[in-house]
């Protein structure tokens, strides 16, 4: 059942990232929120671990606090090179309660390209991780941040930290509590397109929530569920059909950073419903495979990029729901269901 456009804007009226984190953390603060995939180690150098929504309501607000030192005007732009994972999340979660708007960096961007978009948004900060398997973001952001007048902070994930950038997980866990500035209203997301890299384009909390809501409608029921996402970017698709879904529905998120079959067969294992969000380009391989007709997928969720172009053969059950998330935009996106 969809929302009727009344209803939708009842539901949504006044809510944003923060109110929902913050009821979930009182209401189900030791239930897990994130989850990272079982081999993250091998391309990140992190081990893998969960956060229940208690601990990222904590560490968005440390990392909140931890931004509000460098006392940036309210609405200035944040760039954040990291895959769509735990610290993106964390990142965009704490920049904007800080009254700060987040960037999600395209991960295949090169040196250009990326310091076009952070020249473009006038970025302030830039936070990153330090390994996303042969890559070294920190490195290609501290190099920006010399180029890009701008730019006056960057703050790592991670433990191997290269000099000059702040080490966040450090700073984070010592620091002593700093105000958070007030602000009259809350700041924009930027996006980039994923193919074109064009941008960057805002998109309200509200604009990545409306989007949430109409997915989750289509995909219920998602009681004891997970969302397992494989995408990396940070448009309003990968936004809206990841963590906007699950903390909107309180479902558990695993975010598989960079591809991997195995881990993708791991997520799918443990007897729960998954509801998996693929690029549409990844269609047919699916249909092939037998994890199409795995027991676990409750829905699959296709992201077609260019809107209209879909990937044959289609996969076909009748007995999960399958939903497509057209993108015309990094800032505007069609959903609808298959029939």
């Amino acid at each position: 059942m969809r929302a009727g456009p009344d209803e939708a804007a009842a539901l949504l009226d006044g809510l944003h990232f923060d109110t929902l984190l913050q009821a979930l953390a009182a209401g189900r603060g030791y239930e897990p929120a994130l989850r990272d995939p079982p081999g993250r180690q091998g391309w990140s150098d992190a081990i893998p671990s969960s956060q229940s929504f208690g601990q990222l309501h904590g560490s968005a607000d440390r990392l909140a606090r931890l931004l509000a030192v460098n006392r940036a005007q309210p609405g200035a732009r944040v760039a954040i090179l990291a895959p769509l994972g735990p610290e993106a999340i964390v990142s965009v979660l704490a920049c904007l309660r800080a009254g700060l708007s987040p960037m999600l960096l395209p991960m295949h961007g090169n040196e250009l390209e990326l310091l076009r978009l952070i020249e473009a948004a006038d970025a302030v900060m830039a936070l990153g991780v330090s390994r996303v398997g042969p890559l070294r973001p920190l490195l290609m952001l501290r190099e920006l941040a010399v180029r890009a007048f701008g730019t006056r902070f960057v703050g790592g994930f991670g433990a191997d930290i290269p000099d000059g950038i702040a080490p966040l997980d450090r700073l984070m866990d010592s620091a002593t509590l700093h105000p958070l500035p007030e602000f009259d209203q809350r700041a924009p997301l930027l996006v980039v397109d994923a193919m074109t890299l064009a941008g960057p384009l805002p998109v309200t909390e509200r604009d990545v929530l409306a989007r949430a809501l109409e997915i989750s409608r289509l995909l219920k029921p998602m009681d004891s569920s997970r969302i397992v996402t494989t995408l990396v970017g940070g448009d309003l698709a990968a936004l809206a059909s990841g963590p906007a879904m699950a903390m909107l529905t309180g479902v558990e998120l695993l975010t598989l950073g960079l591809f991997s079959l195995g881990d993708l067969q791991a997520c799918l294992a443990g007897g729960r419903n998954v509801h998996l969000v693929l690029p549409g380009t990844m269609e047919a391989a699916l249909a092939h495979s037998r994890l199409a007709s795995h027991p676990a997928l409750a829905s699959l969720v296709f992201v077609q990029r260019p809107a209209g172009q879909r990937s044959l053969p289609a996969v076909d059950r009748a007995d999960i729901a399958i939903v497509d998330i057209d993108v015309t935009t990094a800032a505007e996106i069609t959903v609808s269901r298959r029939t």
